[in-house]
């Protein structure tokens, strides 16, 4: 028998709700045209919302992997346009420990080193420390003991640990050698720890090594003490600098740039602005994807006008009246969380690949975790509680009130709801706008920075890193002697024209060194020490005079090659005139210039070429040398048409042929050096379009849907101009106008506010240097009104087809 539930409007059966619903799901299932494109509609705004807001909390919102960390300072000397602080050992030793600090500790930047370990020898990562560095970050490792400061000792990072040791606990203790010197296992740090970057191995640091030096390329950090403010240790900072700025050899101008950062803004102080723009550009799409669903369910709403009356009529009073909105938007729910979420993971995990490495705050940073799936779900919610009120609400009103009559009436149909519906559609065409013009900008950015000539030829050329270490080969002249013979083993390979080694390459890092210019002034300029046939294998072209050759390594003669920005920048004739060191890391003995070369672009096509000084390798004087294959990697670079085919093996074999503990890393085709050098905006390009493109869509749905419910409300209106002679073309025209009109307006406002964001700090914060131009704009209007003439097609066709006779009658 059939369950009755006694209400104060009657007798209503309970089973009747399950009906209805199940009635409802049927229905969408089997006519599933609107249940996908609202589906499709709330997926797309939930799925870029996701997958920014992922980013966000990855990379901002979760906390760093270091206890205490709101007490830790990073501190010395920041580059003007860099937010991170390097110190010299100098000013760590002037800083000491004051009364504000309780530990600090000191890091020099990692290096690449040769490994040999269970009978393999490799090149990894390594970054040495002193005994106060860890301790002071709160890190403490996950298995074995810290640094003792012992300088054959060594920390395991977890992943380097699980890939060598396959997560054997029995590794501490053990032995591996290290450029030559056997180490022990001393731990394995935590599985979260990383500090701007990844290592495999950290390693004692010997501070004496490092007597007098001023250079800044070590991070200092410190622990405050309780209640110490990090503005006021940063004053202290800056105070003592001050005090030794003479033996700093710090100028007036340099002062501004000192002083302490707490340690979280130094992680996340450069990915902010980014990843907050990327969300706020998320949150657009899903303000359009919010709008259209609106307009969507209203559609929707004046279509069930009737049956809400109806059932109204026969007593279903309160919630059930909405059973049938709300099962179907359940089902619109259901859909777009399942489709939308996952896509999110998919569009973060996309991102992340663009994102750079400084960026990462653990090892394994990317989370797509149930955080990131509770907040889709919440906001798939909320939009669609939403944009169902919005949508159904005023129609219920009307059907409330006027039984079954015409929404035509009432606000749906009404000078207010289509005052409402032309600007939520104006909005989304702006927001739309907005984000097409940022892709196009960044787009026509990166295809402009494409063509600028690097200055070098890039392809048919490969690098090899390797690392000749100052314990296996302690002199320059050692490590001339390795190349040498390596060189003459690669150049027997058929199809190789030319090998050289360098610790400069034309695109990627690069090491300055001071040289003084015939007015008496010094500028820091980038310096390369290079072996015989290293120029032309990294395909720099000739101006004037020669490579280094074969003569330079034994000649007596002190010679350089020098680039044009060189000439220009020194106020210099070319061969034969002379580059004055000015470092105290060499004589200031004259090197006499033998050849000129282009300029390439080293920092990337949209940076000026720098001056370059290169030096035979022969020639480096034992205390630059040493300087600077503590900081700078050296790379093998053959050329020549087996040039990319050679393997990594083949070099590895003939390196150690003669010296068995040095590495090889895996090869790279140089081309991939320029690649590197235009990544930011590869990042922004990809970003900026994927929101664009998501941005589009809605768009168009948000102008279909608009128009959709001007056909639903407005039957009478086009029956009678079709009863008065209007064509089915004019009906159609109707319809197509207004998404043009809508599309204009709406493109012109979001061109007026492109223009003012540009000028902003907005403009500062993504994509600075990519104008909106006429080109630019004009497109981007091209595409809106294209999008929106498309949007029209649907609608327009289901107005020329009004019956004017089967409408009337109805009325």
């Amino acid at each position: 028998m059939r369950s009755r539930r006694a209400t104060r409007d009657g007798i209503v059966p309970v089973n009747d709700t399950a009906r209805r619903l199940f009635r409802t799901w049927w229905g969408a299932i089997r006519r599933p045209g609107f249940l996908l494109l609202t589906s499709l509609n709330l997926a797309l705004g939930v799925a870029a919302t996701v997958g920014a807001f992922t980013l966000v909390d990855s990379l901002i919102l979760h906390p760093l992997p270091f206890p205490d960390r709101d007490r830790v300072v990073l501190y010395g000397e920041r580059a003007p346009d860099g937010p991170v602080r390097y110190a010299s050992p100098m000013l760590y030793q002037d800083v000491g420990l004051p009364d504000t600090i309780e530990s600090r500790g000191i890091a020099r930047m990692p290096e690449s080193t040769n490994v040999s370990a269970n009978g393999i020898v490799f090149l990894t990562t390594a970054q040495r420390m002193d005994a106060g560095f860890l301790p002071t970050l709160g890190v403490r490792p996950a298995m074995g003991q810290g640094l003792s400061g012992k300088a054959d000792e060594a920390l395991l990072s977890h992943d380097f640990w699980v890939r060598r040791w396959h997560a054997d606990p029995d590794a501490i203790g053990k032995t591996l050698t290290i450029n030559g010197r056997s180490t022990t296992i001393r731990g394995i740090l935590p599985a979260d720890y990383r500090l701007f970057t990844d290592v495999d191995l950290l390693l004692p640091l010997d501070l004496s090594r490092h007597a007098g030096d001023n250079a800044a390329n070590m991070n200092a950090v410190a622990r405050l003490k309780p209640g110490v403010d990090a503005a006021a240790f940063s004053r202290e900072v800056v105070d003592i600098t001050r005090a030794h700025a003479a033996t700093l050899r710090i100028g007036p101008e340099r002062l501004a740039f000192h002083g302490a950062t707490p340690l979280d803004a130094q992680i996340t102080g450069e990915a902010r602005p980014s990843l907050w723009m990327f969300f706020a550009c998320s949150l657009a799409v899903l303000s359009i994807a919010g709008l259209n669903l609106s307009n969507l369910l209203l559609v929707r709403a004046v279509a069930r006008s009737r049956e809400v009356a109806t059932l109204i009529a026969l007593g279903a009073h309160g919630w059930r009246s909405w059973i049938s909105a709300i099962g179907e938007a359940s089902l619109i729910g259901l859909l777009a969380t399942l489709v939308g979420i996952p896509l999110g993971g998919i569009v973060a995990d996309v991102f992340s690949g663009f994102l750079p490495d400084e960026w990462m705050i653990s090892p394994r940073a990317i989370r797509f975790d149930w955080h990131d799936r509770l907040f889709g779900v919440a906001i798939a919610a909320l939009t669609l509680g939403i944009a169902f009120v919005a949508g159904s609400l005023h129609e219920r009103s009307e059907a409330l009130l006027h039984d079954h009559v015409s929404a035509g009436r009432g606000f749906v149909g009404g000078p207010a709801g289509r005052r409402a519906r032309w600007g939520t559609n104006v909005l989304q065409t702006a927001l739309a706008v907005v984000l097409l013009l940022l892709c196009l900008s960044t787009g026509i950015r990166l295809r402009t920075l494409d063509r600028v000539p690097m200055g070098f030829d890039a392809d048919g050329a490969k690098v090899f890193e390797i690392k000749a270490d100052d314990a296996q080969f302690p002199r320059v002249q050692d490590v001339v002697a390795l190349f040498e013979a390596v060189s003459a083993k690669l150049a027997a390979h058929r199809g190789i024209d030319a090998v050289g080694m360098s610790n400069h390459l034309p695109a990627g890092g690069s090491f300055v060194m001071p040289f003084a210019a015939p007015d008496g002034s010094v500028r820091y300029t980038q310096y390369a020490l290079a072996t015989p046939g290293a120029l032309q294998a990294m395909g720099l072209h000739l101006v004037s005079g020669r490579y280094l050759g074969a003569a330079d390594v034994q000649g007596a003669a002190r010679v350089a090659v020098v680039n044009e920005a060189y000439l220009k920048a020194f106020a210099v004739d070319g061969v034969g005139a002379d580059v004055v060191p000015a470092s105290k890391l060499s004589p200031n003995a004259p090197l006499r210039i033998v050849g000129v070369v282009g300029d390439t672009r080293h920092a990337g096509p949209a940076l000026p070429p720098e001056p370059t000084v290169f030096v035979p390798l022969a020639q480096a004087w034992e205390s630059s040398f040493d300087f600077i294959r503590l900081y700078m990697p050296t790379y093998i670079v053959v050329r020549g048409a087996a040039a990319e085919a050679l393997g990594t093996d083949e070099v590895r074999d003939a390196i150690h042929g003669i010296a068995p503990y040095v590495a090889a890393a895996e090869g790279r085709p140089m081309r991939a050096d320029v690649s590197a050098v235009t990544a930011d905006y590869r990042r922004d390009a990809a970003v900026s379009a994927t929101f664009a493109l998501f941005a589009l869509l809605l768009a168009c749905t948000g102008l279909y849907s608009s128009q959709s419910v001007e056909v639903v409300v407005k039957r009478h209106d086009f029956a009678l101009r079709s009863a008065l002679g209007a064509t089915p073309t004019d009906l159609a025209a109707v319809i197509v106008s207004r998404n043009v009109r809508t599309a204009v307006i709406g493109a012109c406002l979001g061109l007026g506010c492109s223009l003012l964001a540009h000028q902003g700090p907005l403009g500062r914060v993504w994509a600075p240097e990519s104008p909106v131009d006429v080109a630019v704009a004009s497109s981007a209007c091209a595409a809106m009104l294209i999008a929106a003439v498309a949007a029209s097609g649907l609608p327009a066709w289901r107005a020329a087809r009004i019956d004017p006779i089967h409408v009337i009658r109805e009325g």
